[in-house]
């Protein structure tokens, strides 16, 4: 293609018609490469920011993208479905008003819930995203490609940075009353995903400027609302038969802290029953015990807050002041409208983003029995402010998100109740708020770990183990701040389960251990042999140093060890245990057999799974019902594995019946061995 569009430039006929080609076909790939949401999926907290919103524009409380999910994962990592995801926030940010130099008001702009209004191109937008110098627009990730994980080329900026700009629309005109505020808005979200000790919050700043040349902008309030629910999986499986949209949110208000905390509570409309933290028992079939067991959760054992850094001076000299708060209570059914359900006309709506309790179903009393009954809507009056023509100034706010409470390991399997629940939620709440505000005043700044080791997994050849190995790359790398390094060990996580937990601390590796550590081969190898046959595993291997005495950036705090993030370096696919393949077909067995209802892996969408162990490293699998019907066939070609798997499902797609079952097995030399096996569901 290159060489087809040189020859055509030498001819300068054709310079007009291959330009305009060589374009459209630059901007059919731009268009392709632009994606309208950016996410956080690196630590255990992932979040998405859309155009002008966080997560998606929003569609009754349906949840259709990240909204602060603690733990955070992918839904294909998962084999089958778990109710849902830990989603503890549905859309969030900001409505803007303001008005005329006449005093009438200019207009009201959704950049909250419904941000639809802003877009890359074309008329039919109020505003649209705003372009570089080198027309691109300006909605992406600073650092592309992670470059700044474990803050390796801007130790003074957080580890992923995603920023959006946006502005008014001059071609977009409609003869209405509401017409688009001339604004520029930048909004910059910061996240710290690769320490354990930073990973559970973002830090976005808003930065709005006045666009028009000759009119200062006044009386501009600005109305921030989140739709918080926790959690998008606890309300599934707790009330399965209700709408979307958590209706069991609790939560307070502390203003001296601009910090509001919601949480799952007990819902109100079931009196005699306390969901608090969607407390959930899981019906399990545990084969050993031949038996059905509860296995309980809680499905939201976080606490998920919100929290003012700061708010630019308004009109009145107010800095960093909240001009107005309150909750408001969303429409039990099709949800459109937000807050302002029932708030009609301009001046309506300016009055109500200026005074929150004039917002449909509004309350500021954390007692008021529409709390624990209703979806919530948490809403921040700030303003009213006056801009200077030309973005001669700006309006700057900066607000922080969290999610912390009792981590998955702990809220799974048992023994966790309400009251630790919430002591832990008290306790990460505490923890969260110091230490965004310590970021926040070091001007987003913090303390890293060592990067975690890039690290590989693989089967022991002599008996049945998995062997995590990896190498000492990163002990040479610098500390950012303190430019020496100070990597004093390593801990191996392990999951049996699903991706994101729950975590068991398998082992810890001192830095050049010789229990461990090869000089030779300058790497580490670790045998986990607490596994068993067939078995899916997750891992992750961390990295922790020493502490600090004095922190360079601030030479007043010490700075205790810190631990890189189990999320950011995990393994998202499972590893299966196994034994190599063999040369012989006289080892060939099934596990289990008899199959019981479960096979007893607990990893999600195992539970169906039959094994054929002490396979050769390529043969085929023939399964047959005692009439001889042929039911499925499994073509193993696998030279590091003994072992195939089955789900049950025939070649026609449905699961089989219970039953006793032959299999054939045919080496590729020919050779065969028989054998049967029962599955009673």
């Amino acid at each position: 293609m290159i060489e087809f569009f040189k020859t055509l430039l030498k001819r300068s006929e054709f310079l007009p018609i291959v330009m305009a080609a060589f374009l459209s076909s630059q901007n059919q790939i731009a268009a392709q490469e632009f994606a309208n949401t950016i996410s956080f999926t690196r630590g255990a907290l992932w979040h998405a920011f859309n155009l002008a919103q966080e997560c998606e524009p929003m569609a009754d409380w349906q949840r259709k993208t990240y909204g602060l999910d603690w733990p955070g994962y992918r839904t294909d990592e998962v084999k089958q479905d778990i109710g849902g995801s830990y989603s503890y926030l549905v859309a969030g940010g900001f409505f803007i008003t303001a008005l005329t130099d006449t005093g009438s008001v200019w207009g009201c702009d959704n950049f909250a819930t419904h941000g639809t209004t802003v877009g890359t191109a074309g008329a039919e937008f109020r505003y649209l995203i705003s372009r570089d110098e080198n027309d691109e627009l300006i909605h992406r990730r600073k650092f592309s490609n992670g470059e700044n994980y474990w803050l390796l080329t801007d130790p003074r900026e957080a580890e992923d940075v995603i920023v959006t700009q946006w502005e008014i629309n001059g071609e977009w005109f409609q003869p209405w009353d509401n017409q688009n505020i001339p604004v520029k808005v930048r909004r910059t979200a910061r996240q710290w995903s690769g320490s354990k000790a930073d990973e559970n919050y973002i830090i976005t700043e808003y930065s709005i400027k006045n666009t028009q040349r000759r009119n200062d902008l006044k009386g501009v309030y600005l109305l921030f609302t989140w739709a918080v629910g926790p959690t998008h999986r606890g309300w599934n499986l707790t009330f399965p038969n209700l709408p979307a949209g958590a209706r069991n949110t609790h939560s307070s208000y502390d203003p001296q802290n601009r910090q509001v905390v919601c949480w799952a509570g007990d819902y109100t409309d079931t009196p005699g029953v306390n969901e608090s933290f969607d407390y959930f028992e899981h019906l399990e079939y545990d084969p050993v015990e031949n038996r059905n067991v509860i296995r309980p959760e809680f499905l939201a054992p976080g606490y998920t807050g919100i929290k003012f850094l700061y708010i630019s001076p308004d009109s009145l000299g107010r800095e960093n002041t909240i001009n107005g708060f309150a909750w408001s209570a969303a429409s039990p059914s099709q949800d459109h409208s937000g807050p302002f359900l029932g708030v009609a006309g301009l001046d309506n709506k300016y009055d109500a983003m200026a005074n929150p309790l004039l917002l449909s179903e509004a309350f500021q009393n954390p007692d008021d029995p529409r709390m624990g009954q209703n979806r919530l809507y948490v809403n921040f009056s700030l303003g009213p402010f006056n801009l200077a023509r030309r973005e001669a100034d700006s309006v700057k706010v900066v607000v922080a998100e969290f999610v912390g409470g009792m981590r998955y390991e702990e809220a799974f399997g048992g023994g966790a109740t309400a009251q630790t629940v919430k002591q832990r939620g008290d306790s990460a709440v505490a923890y969260l708020s110091d230490r965004i505000r310590f970021n926040y005043d070091h001007n987003y700044t913090v303390p890293m770990p060592p990067p975690g080791p890039s690290f590989t997994i693989r089967t022991n050849e002599t008996s049945v183990g998995n062997i995590i190995e990896f190498d000492n790359s990163i002990e040479s790398i610098n500390d950012p701040h303190q430019g020496t390094p100070d990597v004093v060990g390593y801990h191996i996580y392990r999951s049996g389960r699903y991706s994101f937990g729950p975590w068991e601390k398998i082992a810890t590796l001192p830095v050049r251990d010789s229990r461990y550590y090869s000089p030779e081969e300058q790497k580490y190898v670790y045998l986990d042999a607490r596994v068993a046959l067939g078995y899916g595993y997750y891992y992750s291997v961390t990295s922790f140093d020493s502490g600090q005495d004095s922190w360079a950036i601030n030479s007043a705090v010490s700075v205790p060890s810190l631990e890189s993030s189990i999320y950011a370096n995990r393994k998202s696919a499972p590893f299966y245990t196994r034994l190599l393949a063999t040369d012989k077909l006289d080892e060939v067995t099934v596990v289990p057999n008899p199959f019981y209802r479960s096979s007893g892996f607990a990893l999600a969408g195992d539970l169906k799974r039959i094994q054929f162990e002490g396979l050769p490293a390529r043969c085929t699998i023939r399964i047959y019902t005692l009439r001889g019907d042929l039911i499925k066939t499994i073509e193993h070609q696998d030279s590091e594995s003994g072992i195939a798997s089955w789900n049950q499902i025939s070649e026609n797609g449905l699961y089989v019946k219970s039953g006793m079952y032959f299999y054939v097995v045919t080496s590729s030399e020919g050779e065969t061995v028989k054998g049967k096996f029962a599955i009673i569901n």
